[in-house]
């Protein structure tokens, strides 16, 4: 698979500021990411053959995300506040590199007589992004500094996995072929280590990236979700597991 699309996003850098919070990338995945997938989903049940209770249950989902985008916020705020992090400072951070991906793939111009594909290409992001993201927002053992590790959203993966399984055999032959394409893509911008995937070299002097970060791509958890939704391993492109 080409990695000339990789290279352009992750070159877009600037070194000379560190992200405040691991908890902004949580936010910007939640918001940009996750929200958008489930939007995809929602917005086209005939493609992707919801049924009724499918609708409930992703709503459900989709006003789940939504509150825990507000707790994260106030908890990026607090943290923010208490490093005195001023509010220019934070709007020359360039997004988490997910997200970038995502922005830079959903802008192409090929989507505007192929909006079924692009639907294709939010709900892949989407999937990938509910096997890498954990949950600080409910879980109690969690301290602000969050030492320790957020459980992962196991709900939510087993929600997108059944309606996916239902969606898979039905999609048309172009929107078929997309699924496993970008479901590859993302998974290599998730699947990159904090310091590269956050818009610059995390300061080691000060924390350890990987205590801090709220996602935890697990590329066995995800090809098992993908292969669970009938997508054959032949057809796949994952990314392993990167170290940091």
């Amino acid at each position: 698979m080409p990695d000339t699309l990789s290279t352009r996003i992750r070159g877009r850098v600037d070194g000379s500021v560190r992200r405040p919070s691991a908890l902004l990338e949580a936010v910007e995945v939640e918001e940009l990411i996750v929200i958008p997938g489930l939007d995809a989903l929602l917005d086209a049940p005939q493609e992707f053959a919801l049924s009724f209770d499918a609708s409930i249950a992703l709503s459900a989902m989709l006003r789940k995300h939504a509150h825990r985008i507000g707790v994260l916020k106030q908890m990026a705020a607090d943290e923010i506040d208490e490093k005195n992090c001023r509010a220019e400072d934070l709007r020359e951070i360039p997004a988490s590199l997910p997200v970038r991906a995502l922005e830079l793939i959903a802008g192409q111009s090929r989507w505007a007589a192929d909006p079924q594909g692009l639907a294709i290409v939010r709900v892949a992001f989407a999937f990938v992004a509910v096997y890498s993201l954990t949950d600080p927002t409910n879980c109690h053992t969690a301290s602000r500094a969050l030492h320790l590790r957020p459980r992962p959203l196991h709900g939510d993966r087993a929600l997108l996995r059944a309606v996916l399984s239902a969606a898979v055999p039905v999609l048309d032959g172009s929107c078929a072929g997309l699924l496993p394409i970008y479901l590859s893509k993302a998974s290599a911008f998730f699947a990159d280590p904090d310091h590269t995937r956050w818009s610059a070299p995390f300061d080691r002097r000060c924390a350890d990236a990987r205590s801090s970060s709220l996602l935890d791509y697990n590329p066995d958890a995800l090809g098992e979700g993908c292969r669970a939704i009938g997508l054959a391993h032949s057809a796949l492109r994952l990314s392993g597991r990167a170290s940091n």
